[in-house]
């Protein structure tokens, strides 16, 4: 039987973090909602929207807040255990990261041009 989820890698710039916790990315590049009139479904709009990657990094001592604070138009890497890698483009990170101090946990979200799946 093979593995479906679990086991990830994550490389930033070449340079390979720890993972924790779970990891979700979204490479889509546009969103659709759905528009009702009062005679039911009418059709839906669609809009550009930013791909994404997030998730926690393990601070073992040496993850620097202001180094994951500089990533600008960086590439990065998520490498799945069921063999999928998604590549992310001219990412940066996004929002402000989080450190857990209990866990010793760093939460992350990392957006940028694109991300193709592999």
């Amino acid at each position: 039987m093979k593995a479906i989820g679990g086991t990830a890698y994550l490389k930033i710039d070449g340079d390979q973090k720890t993972l924790g916790g779970s990891w979700s990315v979204s490479p889509t590049l546009t969103v659709k909602t759905g528009v009702t009139g009062l005679s039911g479904p009418a059709g839906y709009t669609e809009a550009p929207r930013i791909p994404f990657m997030e998730g926690s990094l393990i601070d073992n001592g040496g993850l620097s807040i202001k180094q994951l604070e500089a990533i600008k138009e960086a590439t990065i890497t998520l490498e799945l255990v069921n063999g999928k890698t998604y590549v992310g483009y001219e990412m940066y990170l996004a929002g402000e990261p989080s450190h857990d101090t209990a866990t010793g946990e760093v939460s992350v979200r990392f957006e940028g041009k694109k991300i193709e799946e592999m």
